[in-house]
């Protein structure tokens, strides 16, 4: 999938939280500052020069306010434009008009420049929150609203409606700027927001105000309007459905962690309509997937007896279950963005309009990898199925105990010649997720907060091969499907065995060391629990030391 492409129209605001997007998916098209909506949409000013500055950006900015230049600038990057981000920050210390009726923004840069001072005789100020500027504005935003409109139909645009912190994360009171504190800008700036909203058509961006604070840490130093951390990542989240990136604040990878919420806190939180509208493809796309493809899916965990549950669930008359290129499209960046691919998943579908239920089965759709020392970063599929797919489509997974899982995956990877049976399991290739896959409380708080809980029904690999029969009724009763219709005759009685026979001698020879397997409980031992919590169920079996050995130290 190409980057999503950005237009940036507003201040540090729009641009601090572009810098917290995932620079794997979007990229920066153009960004306009330091012009007033009044600037923009009234004629150059050609009665002074702009003043000259030392930065090359902010000589670029002031010198495109003097040129009103936005006009200009959303043409020119209509055809490559997916998102534009709007903030009003700028509007925060008014606009100066000229004799001749041209507008020039007072920025920061006017000001500190001196050039503020030699504005031509008869100049007047509209001060921020005064009648007049607020009705010039309101001129200048639907002006800019209809350029928008005009230029760029497709794009979404998100407007932040983030208001001025009041506090440092500190607790301090913030500073005012150029006089104007959070205090004073909170109620004026409400109402310009409304207004350009409307004018815009806009999708409003409003984090919890309880969460707004300044940042300590913030590049730029303390101001209202430059936040703590917390609040551009809930704007990233609210503008894209992707987790932002963390860029001033690291913290432990949960990976390491010993604490999970469950479920999560946020899993009732969805991104707004900008989110869904800039996802990988367009109305179009989904509109065909929706009406012609799966409507539930066998997303993982792999290695866990997901294949065993398609291959019966396949028996049921009401169900299909694509086969060959009817999987693996929506963690598969090249495919999504390929109308000949596209097109071959949709023609694995075919056949089945007269089953109840069509499913898609790919494990590797539940492994969710942002990247870290056990696995690559890879296409997130929650976020693909969520934009893409049948909004009412259910997610079956199975959990199988981590270590045997991974352990599996393993050996998987050598009979497949991707690996010499010598490797040791912590040093297999990244791109594989041997290890990554088995963090289970990342990648299950992760689909639930996209694509919500209640759509996630989750079994175990233990119950597979105790009770198959009653797993797969389970299941059938999950996808609303009739249960007597199952022909338990049918029914494989376990899942298949982890590997061919022709494997033992092998893998006697080069045996998983009992410090492998002990570094791998202790590595999921924390999600261990989180499975027990999720089930309700005690899962000693899967902590059993003794029993891990004897299964797979041969």
């Amino acid at each position: 999938m190409s980057k999503h492409r950005v237009f940036i129209y507003g201040s540090c605001v729009s641009r601090d939280t572009f810098e917290h997007f995932d620079p794997d998916q979007f990229e920066l098209v153009q960004y306009v500052a330091r012009q007033s909506a009044i600037s923009a949409y009234t004629r150059p000013v050609t009665m002074i020069e702009p003043p000259m500055l030392q930065s090359p950006f902010q000589q670029r900015m002031v010198s495109g306010d003097y040129a009103s230049n936005l006009q200009t600038l959303i043409s020119e990057a209509a055809a490559q434009t997916d998102l534009v981000l709007i903030d009003l920050t700028d509007e925060r210390l008014g606009a100066y008009v000229l004799p001749d009726g041209s507008v020039v923004t007072r920025s920061t840069e006017l000001i500190e420049s001196g050039a503020e001072t030699d504005l031509p005789a008869g100049s007047r100020h509209l001060p921020f929150g005064s009648d007049q500027h607020f009705q010039y504005w309101s001129h200048g935003i639907a002006a800019v609203g209809q350029l928008f409109r005009q230029h760029m139909p497709r794009a979404a645009i998100a407007l932040f409606g983030i208001p001025w912190a009041e506090h440092s994360e500190t607790g301090a009171l913030t500073p005012a700027s150029f006089g104007v504190t959070a205090a004073k800008v909170n109620p004026l700036l409400k109402a310009y927001v409304q207004v350009a909203a409307k004018a815009l058509g806009a999708e409003t961006i409003s984090p919890r105000s309880a969460r707004i604070t300044s940042g300590a840490q913030h590049p730029w130093g303390d101001a209202p309007f430059h936040y703590s951390e917390p609040v551009y990542l809930e704007a990233v989240h609210l503008i894209t459905g992707y987790e932002g990136r963390t860029l001033w604040n690291r913290k432990q990878d949960i990976n390491t962690t010993d604490t999970f919420r469950t479920p999560s806190t946020r899993q009732n939180e969805h991104p707004g309509p900008a989110a869904l509208s800039i996802s990988a493809g367009t109305n179009a796309l989904s509109e065909r997937l929706r009406a012609n493809g799966p409507d539930f899916f066998i997303a993982g965990s792999e290695n866990s007896g997901t294949t065993w549950l398609a291959n019966n669930l396949a028996h049921h008359p009401d169900v299909f279950i694509a086969k060959g290129k009817g999987n693996r499209y929506f963690d598969q960046p090249a495919r999504l963005k390929s109308a000949s691919e596209t097109n071959q998943y949709l023609a694995a579908y075919e056949g089945s309009e007269k089953r109840a239920r069509r499913g898609d089965h790919s494990p590797h759709y539940f492994w969710h990898a942002p990247g870290g020392p056990f696995g690559s970063k890879r296409h997130d599929a929650a976020v693909s199925i969520r934009n893409l797919a049948n909004p009412e489509s259910k997610v079956l997974l199975v959990f199988r105990d981590p270590v045997s899982r991974a352990i599996s995956a393993y050996w998987n990877l050598f009979t497949e010649g991707k690996i010499d049976p010598a490797t040791g399991i912590f040093r297999a290739p990244e791109e594989a997720g041997v290890v990554d896959r088995g963090f289970y409380a990342r990648h299950y708080r992760h689909w639930a907060k996209i694509i919500g809980e209640e759509r996630l029904h989750v079994w175990l690999h233990d119950d597979l091969m105790e009770s198959p029969a009653a797993v797969l009724a389970g299941a059938s009763k999950a996808l609303g499907l009739d249960t007597d219709a199952i022909d338990y005759g049918r029914i494989e009685p376990d899942p298949k065995k982890d590997q061919d026979r022709w494997l033992d001698p092998i893998m006697r020879r080069n045996p998983i060391s009992t410090q492998e397997i002990a570094a791998l409980l202790r590595l999921y031992e924390p999600h261990i629990r989180f499975i027990e919590r999720l089930t309700r169920r005690d899962l000693p079996s899967w902590r059993d030391f003794e029993v891990l050995i004897s299964k797979w130290n041969i």
